[in-house]
């Protein structure tokens, strides 16, 4: 036909010829895939038609517009090739791990198989072990039973005489063994016996001395006795207890005179005795101390301190120091309730202890205070 005009294509041709050329690639880029992408398909074709039919037309922005939407369109096929390349390599890989997998199943049962008939024939083994087992028990039983008949029936008289000798040398054994427990059983007897005499001894006497020293200390303070100045035997002395208001001053630790001559008076009749200790004890009631002092805190210093005040006392009037002791209980050994006023009085006190010492004790006592 000769040589075209540029001039005399108009638009919508060359814009036809463009999407023609465009659908033919995709399309055979699809075809190449071996996959229907329809909706894309769809797509360009619609493009295509869309164009021809309004490239004369549409404006400028509109065809550049239907351009771009090609061009995302042959990207977004290009992507879709390489996923599916990605996808077949994947198939591949999946499929070669299924084969190893199918050899090590098909190996397995193989296995299986070989242990199968291996266990068949431990069992079988077993069942003829356990046969021969048997077998052997009964034949071991027969045996025994013809040697029980054997030694019955052979030297039966030297078997007898050796089992009775056998169970009177045990006897002899027995009765020599039961005769030296006995002969230790009797030694400590004997000495258990001569022990409890002795504690006998010396608690008879240690009676005798509460009981000289109480009638001594009594007759002694026969005018102090009242009921605010007790005297009474216990098991280990004799207690003489003097409720708080015959020796201290109102809340304090001073010794009143009327308690400084009731504790000379104690102190005469206690150094009229012998062997004898000592023990001064501070009691007080609940109330607790109102006025706390550095060295008073609590009724643990206040019962100890009002000890300590009377055995002060003590010494004054001349009682050997070394037979003393000194102790609080401060308000955990009341005589009565603490419920009332004069309950509480009753528990504030001071109890002397004086305990009679065997000779021997006393001067033990003595020799470790003077060390």
């Amino acid at each position: 036909m000769g040589t075209i005009n540029k001039g005399i294509i108009s638009r919508p041709l060359i814009n036809m010829l463009i999407l023609l050329e465009v659908n033919s690639m995709l399309l055979f880029n699809l075809s190449s895939l071996k996959m229907s992408f329809p909706m894309y398909s769809r797509a360009i074709v619609f493009f295509s038609i869309t164009a021809f039919l309004l490239g004369g037309c549409v404006s400028q922005q509109k065809y550049n517009a239907l351009l771009n939407a090609r061009d995302n369109l042959e990207l977004k096929a290009t992507e879709y090739s390489v996923q599916l390349a990605q996808e077949r390599t994947k198939a591949m890989s999946l499929q070669g791990k299924n084969q190893d997998l199918n050899r090590q199943l098909m190996q397995s049962n193989v296995d299986n198989q070989r242990v199968t008939r291996e266990l068949d024939k431990l069992q079988k083994d077993e069942t003829s072990l356990a046969s021969e087992y048997q077998s052997l028990t009964l034949k071991y039983e027969d045996m025994r039973d013809y040697f029980d008949i054997v030694l019955n029936e052979c030297d039966q008289d030297k078997i007898g005489v050796a089992r009775r000798q056998r169970q009177l040398d045990q006897r002899a054994d027995s009765i020599e063994n039961a005769i030296v427990r006995l002969g230790g059983m009797e030694s400590d007897l004997i000495e258990r016996e001569r022990t409890v005499k002795v504690w006998e001894l010396k608690a008879d006497n240690q009676s005798s001395l509460i009981e000289a020293v109480y009638q001594d200390v009594n007759q002694s303070l026969s005018s102090l006795v009242s009921e605010q100045f007790n005297i009474n035997k216990t098991g280990d002395g004799v207690l003489i207890a003097i409720d708080e208001p015959i020796l201290f001053e109102p809340g304090s630790v001073t010794i009143t005179d009327y308690g400084a001559q009731a504790l000379e008076q104690l102190a005469i009749a206690l150094n009229a005795q012998e062997n004898i200790q000592v023990r001064v004890v501070g009691h007080t009631d609940r109330n607790r101390i109102a006025k706390k002092a550095k060295y008073l805190t609590d009724n643990w210093d206040l019962s100890v301190l009002k000890a300590a005040a009377v055995a002060r006392e003590l010494t004054e009037s001349k009682l050997d120091p070394r037979i003393l002791t000194v102790a609080g209980r401060g308000e955990i050994d009341p005589m009565v309730s603490n419920e009332t006023p004069e309950g509480r009085d009753k528990n504030k006190r001071t109890e002397i202890v004086v305990t009679p010492q065997q000779p021997g004790q006393a001067n033990l006592h003595n020799s470790q205070n003077t060390n």
